[in-house]
């Protein structure tokens, strides 16, 4: 059991929770693993891996993506207008890792091919989703950026999980 207090409407509560804890707990709500690959309008190519990705409306189809205003991602994702979500596969651990990393060419030694749009897709994936920017929203020290769909590829596998900060598949 727990006690609660209401904060009325239109009043912020003010609470302290250290952030070693929010890690902690969000840590055990298992996600699959995607890489947003991304070009801006000079062609220049960048990703990121992220598990923060929601299938968010059927009609219009959109997915939305949650990204570190620190990315190196992001600008290209605002200058170029669209982004591909890479859900990786069981065995794609370490592209999960590259794009991960602070690497400015994280896409060299991944195997991937350039779409019909100008953007990456990476080679072995489960599926790839292509969008085109719909809206980008604050959220804290992330961005929430909305796109409409514009092509889906499904090429079928096991999706790559991640679970209490280490990488999993499913039995």
């Amino acid at each position: 059991m727990y006690a609660s207090t209401a904060t009325p409407v239109g009043t912020r509560a003010t609470v302290t929770i250290e952030p070693a804890l929010y890690k902690e707990v969000a840590s055990h709500w298992p996600s699959g693993v995607a890489v947003i690959t991304a070009a801006d309008s000079d062609g220049k190519l960048n990703g990121l891996t992220m598990s923060a990705v929601i299938a968010l409306s059927l009609s219009p189809m959109q997915f939305l993506i949650s990204v570190d205003k620190r990315s190196l991602t992001l600008p290209i994702i605002k200058n170029g207008g669209r982004f591909c979500i890479n859900f990786l596969s069981s065995s794609q651990a370490d592209i999960a890792m590259q794009f991960a990393s602070k690497s400015t060419d994280k896409l060299a030694s991944v195997k991937h091919r350039i779409s019909q749009w100008g953007l990456p897709i990476i080679d072995g994936v489960v599926a790839s989703i292509t969008c085109e920017v719909h809206s980008i929203m604050p959220g804290g020290d992330h961005e929430l950026i909305v796109g409409d769909v514009l092509d889906i590829e499904h090429f079928g596998g096991e999706a790559l999980i991640h679970f209490k900060r280490a990488f999993h598949t499913i039995p």
